[in-house]
């Protein structure tokens, strides 16, 4: 396709497609499942393997790491963390608020039981609440139902008052 062409067809869609908050994301959350496949797919050759050996790594079929590699299909956290596990790669996530960069989290794949012990007990003892923002901008998206809203709240709720893994008894 040439630039011309790019340009033309992106054009059209700007037409046809209206510009919201629920475009946008949608629009980002694409973006983000393409960079993320074409990392994956050039992390695969790096380590010199081909979809094929990497299946039988992970005991899948190549058909499933080729699905994996593609981004017209969805990819669940737990899939991408077993391929990157397979590649003996890891994966760390940063939060950003405000476009500053407010914690990260690394997957840690490669840890033995023992570090995994003592992470999880730092992670825990870590744990800390972002002071609430004042008049925060949190965009109103009508992706739930209100009664999925309410329930989510009440969940919140009771996280909040309970803590994540409820009283003890």
């Amino acid at each position: 396709m040439t630039h011309n062409q790019t340009q033309d067809v992106l054009a059209f869609l700007n037409e046809i497609i209206p510009d919201t908050p629920n475009t946008r994301l949608v629009e980002r959350q694409e973006l983000f499942r393409v960079a993320l496949t074409q990392v994956m797919r050039n992390l695969r050759k790096k380590m010199g393997l081909t979809q094929a050996e990497l299946a039988e790594k992970m005991g899948v079929g190549q058909s499933w790491v080729s699905k994996l590699e593609s981004a017209n299909n969805d990819h669940t956290f737990e899939s991408v963390l077993a391929y990157l596990d397979a590649l003996g790669a890891d994966f760390e996530a940063s939060f950003l608020l405000n476009g500053q960069k407010v914690a990260g989290v690394a997957a840690k794949l490669g840890i033995t039981p023992q570090e995994f012990e003592e992470t999880i007990k730092t992670v825990l003892d870590d744990i800390e609440e972002l002071p609430p923002q004042e008049n925060p901008q949190t965009p109103e998206f009508d992706l739930i139902s209100s009664e999925q809203k309410t329930k989510c709240k009440q969940a919140q709720n009771l996280v909040s008052k309970d803590g994540f893994w409820g009283t003890a008894a």
